[in-house]
């Protein structure tokens, strides 16, 4: 991990992907980064993301290739 220029906490408001996807390139920086998120728990919503080549290779350089599904996947209910 990397000595950030800046000290001061970098607070993120909203645990979703984007949110988190913020916050881990920014520990990975040096930053002490706080996610706020309004629900109580984080879990299935029922919705699926769908990322392009290009994000797919950017998600995979940033997280651990076990927290991601092995490939495409088909929805198993609607």
């Amino acid at each position: 991990m990397k000595t950030a220029l800046d000290s001061r906490p970098v607070l993120i408001a909203g645990g979703g992907i984007g949110g988190l996807a913020a916050a881990l390139a920014l520990v990975r920086e040096g930053y002490n980064v706080k996610v706020i998120e309004q629900s109580a728990h984080i879990g299935e919503i029922g919705a699926g993301i769908q990322l392009s080549p290009n994000a797919f290779a950017a998600w995979m350089r940033w997280a651990s290739a076990r927290t991601c599904a092995p490939g495409p996947s088909t929805p198993t209910r609607w």
